[in-house]
């Protein structure tokens, strides 16, 4: 399994703009569960791909990009506040570490618990640990109130497992989705 990022191509870079533009499209189907607190998103999907993709590096870094111009164009008024997109590049180098060149299929177990484990370490760092953290640097919300909404999201972790499982080894049937990944181009069965 290889860690280290993809060489830049046209068609890499193409694929990375259009999971970019998917991330943007699925930001759109965001429920708010708590107002402007907490927010179940799908867009968790583009990011497992463009980790899958980009590879850590590249992944963290096209994260933050994404960040940045989800801010310019959804954003509704809120400042823009650096540790958001440094969180989104973390989660972006995170994503691209426990997915590139990983092969997943649905009926091996260890999988599983690999998707389950990136899915902790993702959502641990940001979700449960630096987001609380930069909200009360900034806005001064106490640990108590960001924790108790926050405790809902572990209900979410269950979810991005099944969905990635039921996504990702459907994709990595495709052979030029493969090559991007850093998968050999033969199927193991």
């Amino acid at each position: 399994m290889k860690k280290n990022s993809p060489k830049l191509s046209v068609q890499l870079l193409v694929a990375l703009a259009m999971i970019v533009a998917l991330c943007f499209v699925l930001e759109k189907f965001s429920i708010f569960v708590i107002p402007r607190l907490l927010k179940l998103s799908p867009a968790f999907i583009g990011y497992t791909l463009m980790g899958s993709v980009a590879g850590p590096i590249l992944s963290g870094l096209v994260s933050a990009v994404y960040d940045m111009l989800s801010f310019f164009f959804l954003s509704q008024g809120q400042p823009f506040i650096i540790w958001f997109t440094l969180i989104e590049a973390l989660q972006g180098i995170l994503y691209g570490y426990f997915f590139y060149g990983k092969e997943l299929r649905f009926e091996r177990k260890k999988d599983w618990l690999w998707v389950t484990l990136a899915t902790v370490a993702v959502m641990g760092v940001g979700t449960f640990t630096l987001t609380p953290l930069a909200l009360h640097l900034q806005y001064g919300v106490p640990f108590v109130a960001l924790y108790a909404t926050r405790a809902w999201s572990v209900f979410e972790i269950p979810l991005r497992v099944v969905v990635t499982m039921l996504v990702v080894p459907q994709l990595q049937r495709i052979p030029e989705l493969r090559k991007l990944m850093g998968l050999s181009n033969k199927q193991k069965r």
